[in-house]
């Protein structure tokens, strides 16, 4: 079953023999899918990350205490976005043997599916997020999925009065470069009558 994950095969003998992990990781699969958007556009360089994630997260899994108060959620984005903010600094990866991720119950097509057919404004919003540095588009990524500032201070390691500060900021930059790019956007035709 760990197979599944796309964890590599000779890892599969460690101490993880239950299905434990993907009982906890099955429901919020979904933050692994908007944090490897967030940091890569290329279809396959968001698979390779996914697939990182998944790895770091079956390692530290074991680590994870749900007595400490912090949601799995939560501990799940600190370790994803970790991964994808240090795949991105680094551009390096040495993961071999692995086996695909559909084999895991993570639908690659299906994210992308999702993810083109978005309407023009959220691609639009996607855009300007994709110029943001990656504290900020971290930050943003986590408020999008309904975080509050308490909780993103949690999964990126600043203050949540940073956290407020920066967000407040990084929607009023968004509002008004999103208010920009859309101007700008040749308006569809009315229809003929």
């Amino acid at each position: 079953m760990i197979h599944d994950l796309g964890i590599p095969r000779a890892m599969t003998n460690a101490t993880i023999n239950d299905d434990a992990f993907l009982r906890a990781l099955s429901p919020h699969k979904a933050i692994l899918y908007k944090v490897a958007y967030t940091y890569c556009r290329n279809s396959d360089d968001r698979r390779d990350l996914i697939q990182d994630m998944v790895i770091q997260l079956w390692r530290s899994f074991s680590r994870y205490d749900e007595s400490s108060g912090v949601k799995f959620s939560t501990w799940m984005y600190r370790i994803a976005m970790n991964v994808a903010i240090s795949q991105y600094r680094s551009h390096t990866r040495q993961i071999r043997d692995t086996v695909p991720l559909e084999e895991f119950g993570l639908d690659i097509a299906a994210a992308d599916a999702l993810h083109d057919d978005a309407s023009d404004n959220m691609r639009a919003l996607m855009k300007l997020i994709d110029e943001m540095d990656e504290l900020n588009r971290a930050l943003i990524l986590l408020f999008l999925d309904g975080y509050d500032a308490v909780e993103i201070a949690d999964v990126v390691g600043i203050s949540a009065t940073n956290v407020s500060t920066r967000m407040t900021r990084i929607k009023q930059k968004l509002t008004a470069q999103f208010a920009e790019a859309t101007q700008t956007r040749p308006q569809p035709e009315p229809p003929h009558e």
